[in-house]
């Protein structure tokens, strides 16, 4: 057991780039600019100004702006980011990963920070709008503070897998941090604010992008029962409202502990606690013991007032981090609902407390696998809530074009209806001269346009892949007065409609989920004019039985740049899907009954709980 050196960090951060670059379940690298254009890209935050230069975007300050990024519409999990960067000495920026954006236009997540030489910490983790402080700064001593080049080209290369962030600058490794806040979100360019108006600029080329796949939080406590844990004698456990509450009084000697049926090596663990008296703790590869304690193994510490967040190992080393008393005071709220998590990978352990890293052992000689527990201490008045105790699952990704752009092949229509039947074709889209309520087709290839001339006239049409947990990204074109909808997994409606200048939108609108939610503001654009959709599913989720134990989850619903819902749970369907029945996959369906509508660009990125 020691504390983490920089030989280590080195050792860590190459092994982990080989694993990145080997890996079976990577996607091929993605350009994320085309250099040319800044499409599939969006200015949050504040009034900087973004441009293209000989195949470089081009950031320069604004005066009075606050920071400004300019982000992609899509949001990414685990991968590795390459990019070439050169900025003004005098200005500060970054590149944020993960990141996320308020209701107010703020973004906040982590940072890779971009900053002169003389500073040393380039390539450094900044939590960006949110904590407001460095996740890990690097060593004014190692190599990678002299990484940076001032007035020249800075090759970046940027790994997030799971809670892990790594960083590179012209090939020097310089961070390698574990920190569980964010493990999906978008990446953004920033510009900084600055004094007065100087002009200042920063510049980026060559940016692309390996997916990886994502890590997702999954339940270990269901809400309402205990399944899936047994208690040890000792204390008293039970659900109420969603909440475990674990009680004990002082005349109970003996520990009472909720016990994981399960056992686990490596994981990442979350969870919130209340400590209302006594003394406990998340144990974690711990073993049943034949004493009183109940059982043998590492604990991350709760208590009421002291030692939160340390670590401690019950019938062997006690004591291995102990916290002290002024900083927990930092971190800790006492009565109410604190922030754990738990990363253990190998003999690399690492906690966190209210966002807080609190102890970290790099080469632990402990046990590298036990169950999960939580304690009730004996002797001690006890009172201990915990909720939303949650582990990270791996997931791999595949890249999926339903269609092809050249024909319908792999598409079927509702009802089990000829193709002959529908008035779907492959062409180039275009608003008709004659009547900008309808489409024509131009020839060529790479558009499928629902040339129906009225509602009823033409039949939804479905892809014979089907797909999970996914992210959608689709352009689609209406004419004045359409109507159609984006199908997610065939079942779910995205409205799609000519909702141009309108002011106040129903469920009925573009953006609207159908039926279920409307779009807070009108993120459309004239009819005639292409629009992207990016959709972020999570799918309803059954047990081995077949029994529904998580609804379908609308993660994010983007349109034209413009964020319109997060986390929307849906229970069941929404009307005129393909069997109005749900599953754990399903097509991407068009409706085409209700007018002419033409869609493109259709890529699904499928999400795969890892084995």
């Amino acid at each position: 057991m020691r504390c983490l050196s920089g030989k280590f960090v080195l050792a860590v951060i190459f092994a982990g780039m080989v694993l990145c670059a080997s890996s079976g379940f990577a996607q091929a690298w993605r350009p994320l600019f085309d250099g040319k254009t800044l499409d599939g890209w969006h200015v949050r935050g504040g009034t900087a100004e973004y441009h293209i230069e000989d195949g470089a975007i081009v950031g320069t300050t604004v005066k009075g702006s606050p920071n400004t990024f300019l982000c992609t519409e899509s949001d990414y999990g685990d991968f590795v980011l390459e990019f070439e960067v050169k900025c003004d000495p005098a200005l500060n920026s970054g590149v944020q990963v993960r990141s996320r954006v308020t209701k107010e236009n703020r973004v906040f997540g982590y940072q890779a920070e971009i900053a002169a030489a003389r500073t040393a910490s380039a390539g450094s983790i900044y939590d960006e709008g949110r904590r407001g402080r460095w996740v890990y700064l690097i060593p004014k001593d190692s190599p990678a503070a002299k990484a940076y080049k001032d007035d020249d080209w800075n090759q970046y290369r940027i790994a997030c897998t799971g809670p892990r962030i790594q960083t590179w600058i012209n090939g020097v490794p310089c961070t390698d941090t574990i920190d569980t806040l964010d493990t999906t979100g978008f990446i953004g360019l920033q510009v900084h604010s600055v004094g007065g108006d100087p002009k200042l600029q920063v510049r980026w080329r060559n940016i692309r992008i390996r997916e990886l796949g994502r890590h997702v939080w999954r339940p270990l406590f269901d809400g309402k029962t205990l399944a899936g844990w047994h208690t040890l004698p000792g204390g008293n456990w039970e659900v109420r409202d969603g909440v475990i509450v674990a009680t004990s009084p002082a005349s109970e000697a003996r520990h009472g502990l909720l016990v994981s049926d399960a056992a686990y090596g490596d994981f990442t663990v979350r969870l919130q606690f209340k400590a209302l008296k006594g003394n406990s703790g998340f144990y974690f590869r711990s073993q049943k013991s034949n004493d009183g304690v109940g059982v043998h193994g590492f604990q991350a510490e709760i208590d009421a007032s002291n030692d939160v967040g340390g670590l401690y190992e019950t019938g062997g080393r006690a004591w291995v981090i102990q916290p002290k008393s002024e900083d927990v005071a930092k971190y800790f709220k006492p009565g109410e609902w604190n922030d754990m998590s738990v990363h253990a990978n190998g003999r690399h352990i690492v906690v966190h407390v209210n966002g807080t890293k609190t102890a970290e052992l790099i080469d632990d000689p402990g046990r590298l696998q036990g169950h999960f527990a939580l304690q009730l201490h004996g002797s001690q008045d006890m009172e201990i809530m915990f909720r939303n105790v949650e582990i990270l699952q791996a997931q791999t990704c595949t890249a999926h074009i339903p269609f092809n752009g050249s024909d319908l092949k792999t598409w079927k229509l509702k009802g089990g209806r000829n193709m002959s039947d529908g008035k779907w074709v492959v062409g180039t889209a275009a608003i008709s001269s004659a009547d900008p309520k309808q489409l024509v087709s131009k020839g060529g290839a790479g558009e499928m346009i629902n040339l129906a001339e009225r509602n009823g006239q033409s039949i939804d049409i479905f892809s014979t892949e089907t797909f999970g947990d996914a992210r959608i990204e689709v352009d689609v074109m209406v004419p004045q007065g359409s109507n159609s909808g984006v199908y997610v997994m065939g079942e779910y409606e995205i409205q799609v409609l000519d909702s141009w200048g309108r002011d106040k939108m129903g469920s009925g609108d573009m953006g609207a989920v159908y039926g279920a939610a409307p779009p807070p503001k009108n993120a459309s654009k004239r009819p005639g004019e292409w629009q992207k959709y990016v959709i972020d599913v999570n799918a309803p989720r059954y047990d081995a039985a077949g029994n529904k134990i998580a609804n379908m989850e609308l993660a994010k619903v983007q349109l034209n740049g413009v964020i319109l819902h997060q986390n929307l749970v849906l229970p069941g369907p929404t009307p005129g899907g393909v069997s109005g029945r749900e599953a754990a996959k399903g097509p991407i369906m068009f409706q085409g009954d209700h007018g002419p509508v033409a869609y493109r660009n259709i890529r699904i990125t499928e999400f795969t709980d890892a084995k």
